[in-house]
């Protein structure tokens, strides 16, 4: 008795679920029915930051994409990226520095922290900004031998 409860309880379990459906027939007085036809889309997003930036005695400026893809946003809602700099837009070694710039879409170099650098509204499906860094390489501030390097974080926020 066990075993057939069992396999009842297994066939009911495996059987799709439907949902009840409207009926009309000929007794009907409205012959008309109406379902709700469905598909739910997830906010969702991919924002592709830089690879990291070298400057070289012969490439002072470097260009570098920033690049949101498959934006689904809720209608009213935008997709912002901001940058910050660790050191305030200086590669720092020890004491020493050597200050660079960072322009977004041939504008005014950038200053201070948490700076809006791309913004991709509802219903664009995607966006994208060129990002200019540039350095005199000057040697000015330069104390030490070694690596001079600044940290950026680019953070993305749904408004």
């Amino acid at each position: 008795m066990m075993k057939k409860l069992l396999t009842a309880a297994a066939v009911l379990a495996i059987l799709p679920f439907t949902a009840s459906a409207e009926t009309i027939d000929q007794s009907a007085a409205d012959k008309t029915g109406t379902i709700s036809v469905d598909h739910y889309v997830d906010v969702s997003y991919t924002v592709t930051i830089p690879a990291g930036v070298t400057f070289t005695d012969s490439e002072k400026v470097v260009e570098r994409p920033l690049q949101a893809s498959g934006v689904f946003l809720n209608e009213g809602e935008k997709l912002s990226v901001y940058v910050s700099s660790q050191n305030g837009f200086r590669m720092v070694n020890n004491s020493g520095y050597i200050d660079y710039y960072m322009k977004v879409n041939a504008g005014e170099p950038i200053s201070g922290d948490n700076v809006k650098v791309m913004t991709v509204t509802a219903g664009d499906n995607s966006g994208w900004a060129l990002l200019e860094f540039g350095t005199a390489l000057s040697d000015e501030h330069q104390a030490y031998a070694g690596i001079y390097s600044d940290t950026l974080t680019f953070t993305v926020a749904v408004e």
